[in-house]
């Protein structure tokens, strides 16, 4: 089955979190989702099992560590290059997303049609906006996307970090967890203008189109545990991490929450039939 837009992800002890976050990108226009499982000991698989069952998810286990002593995230890198390899063929588009992350079109449309504007280049970056945790102590009931809706502020002329949507047959492999190798030509922002190597991290922010939101934290309690987590993987950034994404509060920023009435139906609808 080929896909128009297919992402790509890995995880680890995501089982509670992974419903949510694929039937909302299902309702964005992905309609096929690569996912890598890294040592997980939760029951990931259990809710997995009826999507993979229908054809919609590919899940690998994938028990290499994620970071290596100079810092960089190998587990993850390839893991993205086996999934190039391996799936590529099977998408027209194919983006590389955490599941902490939700990429949508603040215009309403589905993603998979904003794209097709996009296809004579060989990938499109997305501006991110990080979410902090909207002063939950605890993680709360209910939404991802509907409780945690205070981000950081971002100036007009602000640098931020960017996540990639690439055309699988013009990409060689992964730079890094955001950006990507390609055979063709350049990428592109939402506006169009080319993003050279240099910048592949990070851009200028846009979020018109095209954009991602970053729950890095969701409540302190659950932030606190990732950074657990980091530090066992020999993860250096991780108190970085943690406190800016603690400021990540800045702004109130709802978008995304039109989403939220068709989001809790699909939900619902997976869990009564699980």
């Amino acid at each position: 089955m080929t896909a128009y837009v297919a992402a790509c992800a890995t995880y680890r002890d995501h089982a509670s979190y992974l419903v949510e976050w694929i039937e909302f990108h299902r309702l964005v226009g992905v309609e096929r989702f690569f996912l890598y499982n890294n040592l997980s000991r939760d029951d990931h698989r259990e809710v997995l099992d009826p999507y993979v069952e229908e054809g919609i998810v590919v899940v690998h286990d994938w028990p290499l560590q994620h970071v290596r002593t100079d810092g960089r995230p190998h587990g993850i890198l390839l893991a993205y290059d086996h999934c190039l390899e391996s799936h590529g063929p099977e998408a027209r588009w194919l983006t590389f997303l955490d599941i902490d992350e939700f990429l949508f079109s603040p215009t309403g449309e589905p993603v998979s049609e904003v794209l097709p504007e996009y296809e004579q280049w060989p990938g499109v970056v997305v501006s991110r906006a990080d979410f902090g945790p909207s002063g939950h102590r605890k993680r709360p009931t209910g939404l991802v996307v509907e409780n945690f809706l205070h981000r950081r502020r971002y100036r007009p002329d602000a640098i931020v970090p960017i996540k990639s949507i690439v055309d699988p047959g013009r990409t060689v492999r992964s730079a890094s967890i955001h950006h990507f190798h390609y055979r063709d030509g350049l990428p592109v922002d939402e506006n169009k203008s080319p993003v050279r190597s240099g910048s592949g991290r990070r851009t200028w922010v846009s979020f018109e189109r095209l954009r991602i939101n970053h729950y890095g934290t969701k409540s302190e309690a659950e932030m606190a545990a990732k950074q657990e987590l980091w530090e066992s993987i020999g993860y250096p950034r991780a108190e970085s991490s943690f406190e800016k994404l603690q400021k990540a509060t800045g702004e109130y920023d709802d978008v995304i929450t039109r989403y939220v009435p068709a989001l809790r139906d699909a939900v619902n609808r997976v869990e009564h039939t699980s």
